[in-house]
C-alpha cells in the first residue's frame, strides 16, 4: 500500500516553488564510455547545444584499443583516452574530476547511451539557485519500441514517478538514477575519493549511485527532482540483457540494505523526515521480489489462515492498482501502457537476473548499447508527450 497511499498525497499536496533567479552554476558535464567508441557522439552533441551560458563536457573513452578518433570539434570539449585501461566508471569519473579545468561549480554525469533537450542545464540550474546541492533530472525512456524496451520503459516511467517525483514532492528526497544527476563539485569529490578506496580493495564497484544518495541523504542533504529536466535513456531490446542487468540491480540492493536501515535507525532517533521516508523507500524490495514473496506467503496462508490468504491478496491488487496509477500520474504514452500485459516476460528475465547476483560482486557487467540517434529527431517526436512541461522551457 506504500507506493498508492505516497502516490496520492503527493498528487494532492501543496506544490513547492521555485523562485526565478539568475544562473548559479558551472557545470562539469562528464560522460563515461565503455569499449563502445559512437555511442557518446549524439549525446555530445546534444549537451553542446545546451542553452546554458556555462559549462564544459569531458568524456572518457575507457577500454578502446585504437586511438579515440574525435567526431565533435568544439573548446567547450576535452577527451581522455586513459592507458592502461581503468575498466570501471568510478575510475573513469575520477580521472575526469582529476584532469578537469579549474572552476566548475557542479557536475553532472551522463550515460554514452542518454540524450538530452537544449533546456536539460537550465532547468537543473534553477534548482541549484535555489539552494539544492544534489538535483535528479527526469530520466525517462529512450527507446519504446518492441516488447522488452517498452516493459524497461514500463518500469523506468514508474520509478521515476514513485521513488523521484513522490518523495521529492513529500519532503523527502529523490532517489539517484545513476545518470542526469548534478552535484556541487565538492560532494562528488569527496564521494567519488571513498568509491576510490572500495575499488582498490574490491576490484569493483557496483551501486557508487546508491551509496551516493545514502550518503547526501545521511549528511541531511535533501536531493531534488528536477521533473522538466528530461533525459533520454536507452532501454534493453532483448530477453537476454535483463538477467545481467537485473542481477547487477539486485546486487546492488542487497548490498546496500544494511546501509538503508541504519540511515532508517538513525532517522527515528532524530525525527528527520527525510531521512525516515528515504531510507524506508529505497529499503523496500524490488517488484518481483515483493509480489514474489507475497504470492508465496499467500499460498502459505492457505493452510494457516484462509483470512491472511484474503488480506494478502487484497494487498497484491492495491499495489497493482497503486502501479496502474503511478503510470497514469507520469503521462505515461500508450505504447507503453500496451506493454502491460506482458509483463510475465520481464519477470522471468528478472528472475533469471538473480543467479547472476553474486556475479556481480566481480564483474561489473555492462550492458551494450544498440539505438543510437540525434537528440533533434527524437525531441520532436517525443515533446508533445512532456506538453504539461513547457513552461519550464520558456
Amino acid at each position: 500500500m506504500f507506493p498508492l497511499g505516497s502516490g496520492l498525497f503527493a498528487v494532492l499536496g501543496k506544490k513547492e516553488a521555485l523562485d526565478e533567479k539568475s544562473y548559479v552554476a558551472d557545470f562539469a558535464c562528464i560522460i563515461t564510455v565503455y569499449k563502445e567508441k559512437d555511442i557518446a557522439w549524439p549525446l555530445v552533441r546534444a549537451l553542446l547545444k545546451q542553452d546554458h551560458p556555462s559549462f564544459k563536457v569531458y568524456l572518457v573513452a575507457d577500454g578502446i584499443d585504437e586511438d579515440f578518433e574525435a567526431k565533435v570539434q568544439d573548446q567547450r570539449l576535452k577527451i581522455f583516452q586513459p592507458r592502461p585501461f581503468l575498466n570501471s566508471k568510478v575510475a573513469s569519473i575520477a580521472l575526469a574530476l582529476e584532469k578537469m579545468d579549474h572552476g566548475h561549480s557542479h557536475v553532472v554525469i551522463f550515460d554514452p547511451d542518454n540524450l538530452v533537450p537544449a533546456h536539460f542545464l537550465r532547468v537543473i540550474d534553477r534548482y541549484h539557485a535555489n539552494g539544492f546541492q544534489a538535483v535528479q533530472g527526469k530520466r525517462i525512456a529512450k527507446n519504446t519500441e518492441g516488447t522488452y524496451a517498452a516493459l524497461d520503459a514500463l518500469g523506468e516511467y514508474y520509478y521515476d514517478f514513485a521513488v523521484r517525483n513522490v518523495p521529492y514532492l513529500l519532503g523527502s528526497s529523490s532517489t539517484i538514477a545513476g545518470s542526469g544527476m548534478s552535484l556541487e563539485i565538492g560532494l562528488y569529490r569527496e564521494n567519488i575519493a571513498g568509491e576510490m578506496q572500495v575499488l582498490e580493495e574490491k576490484g569493483v564497484v557496483v551501486a557508487e549511485d546508491k551509496s551516493l544518495q545514502l550518503q547526501l541523504v545521511e549528511r541531511g542533504i535533501r536531493i531534488a527532482y528536477a521533473g522538466a529536466a528530461v533525459l533520454f535513456d536507452e532501454k534493453i531490446t532483448a530477453a537476454t540483457q535483463i538477467g545481467r542487468q537485473r542481477g547487477r540491480w539486485l546486487n546492488s540492493f542487497f548490498g546496500q540494505l544494511p546501509a538503508s536501515l541504519r540511515l532508517l535507525g538513525k532517522g527515528l532517533v532524530s525525527l528527520d523526515w527525510n531521512r525516515i521516508y528515504f531510507a524506508l523507500m529505497v529499503a523496500m524490495p524490488p517488484m518481483v521480489i515483493l509480489v514474489g514473496i507475497s504470492g508465496l506467503m499467500a499460498l502459505l496462508a492457505l493452510w494457516v489462515n484462509v483470512s491472511y490468504f484474503f488480506l494478502l491478496v487484497g494487498c497484491m491488487v492495491l499495489f497493482a492498482l497503486g502501479f496502474l496509477t503511478l503510470l497514469a500520474f507520469n503521462h505515461s504514452p500508450p505504447e507503453v501502457l500496451r506493454a502491460i500485459p506482458k509483463i510475465p516476460l520481464f519477470v522471468w528475465g528478472q528472475l533469471s537476473g538473480m543467479l547472476h547476483i553474486r556475479k556481480a560482486n566481480k564483474d561489473f557487467m555492462a550492458t551494450t548499447h544498440q539505438e543510437i540517434t540525434e537528440i533533434e529527431p527524437l525531441w520532436a517526436k517525443r515533446k508533445e508527450e512532456f506538453s504539461y512541461l513547457e513552461n519550464w522551457w520558456k
